[in-house]
């Protein structure tokens, strides 16, 4: 698999490191792309291996749980979410990586306090972690889920709204 990050955040710090960054990263990307799918076309044949992106995206958190105890099952999934459409309030057995490949979800976590999620980011639920995912936008939002969950559990499982509020400076 091909990955290539590009920084993403929510500070005013991280988002003048992104703008920064992206010029060259997109370059590396294309580079890297067409020199993969380049050695094989250019000579008029197929590659003997492709690698078809279905969504990539960028993160810069440095710690990432992705641990399972155990035999597990693992899932890739499209969520469609619909304007208004939400996940309502879950937690999954195992990790879950999440990118979010068109629109922007905002992520609602157990204190009340929010995280919106634009087109191209990734982001990390821990096992246990109490949270919601809404559509707020007028369009349609298309994130791809990887779930890692012990054998034969469910990757979403709903749990009552912890009914916090965020309070200012919690997030």
């Amino acid at each position: 698999m091909l990955t290539i990050f590009k920084t993403t955040t929510t500070t005013k710090e991280h988002a003048r490191r992104r703008n920064e960054l992206m010029p060259g990263t997109a370059m590396a990307a294309a580079l890297a792309v067409m020199g993969l799918i380049g050695t094989g076309s250019a000579r008029g044949q197929v590659s003997p291996l492709q690698i078809i992106a279905l969504a990539q995206g960028a993160t810069t958190e440095k710690v990432h749980n992705l641990h399972v105890n155990g035999p597990s099952d693992v899932l890739q999934a499209l969520l469609v979410f619909q304007p208004g459409a939400e996940t309502g309030w879950h937690i999954h057995p195992g990790p879950v990586v999440v990118v979010v490949a068109s629109g922007a979800l905002t992520e609602t976590h157990a204190d009340g306090c929010t995280t919106v999620h634009p087109t191209g980011s990734v982001f990390f639920e821990s096992a246990g972690e109490v949270h919601n995912a809404t559509n707020l936008t007028g369009e349609v939002a298309q994130v791809y889920a990887t779930f890692l969950s012990p054998t034969g559990a469910q990757p979403l499982i709903p749990v009552p709204n912890p009914g916090k509020v965020c309070h200012q400076g919690d997030k």
